[in-house]
């Protein structure tokens, strides 16, 4: 099964935030299709241990890095590096991006031997 979706005939629902990701169990890339409405925002924060692709999918608004604000639109492709901060903001359009990265395996609390 190659064609995991299209990003282009997603619902246009008013959702905000994961409106698609890979739901595979057996797999070792994660993504996520973020949904940000006109003018919302997701304040700037330190990522998580893996490096992130981003690819802005529509609309248009703001990359949030500790170097400064760079602008995004439709089509741009961005590699943010592990623990990296980062944060969006949301044009007048809003803004759906793609993120690619390696899957994070969750915690498991293991047994003690004796």
């Amino acid at each position: 099964m190659p064609i995991l979706t299209n990003t282009a005939e997603q619902p246009d629902e008013p959702r905000r935030g994961a409106v698609w990701s890979i739901a595979e169990p057996e797999r070792e890339l994660d993504s996520n299709l973020i949904r940000l409405p006109p003018g919302e925002e997701i304040p700037a924060h330190v990522g998580a241990e893996v490096d992130t692709l981003v690819h802005v999918v529509r609309g248009d608004g703001v990359l949030v890095t500790e170097d400064g604000e760079e602008p995004l639109r439709a089509g741009d492709l961005a590699l943010l590096p592990r623990r990296t901060v980062r944060g969006y903001r949301a044009g007048p359009d809003g803004l759906e991006y793609l993120t690619v990265h390696r899957r994070r395996r969750s915690l498991q609390i293991q047994g003690s031997r004796a």
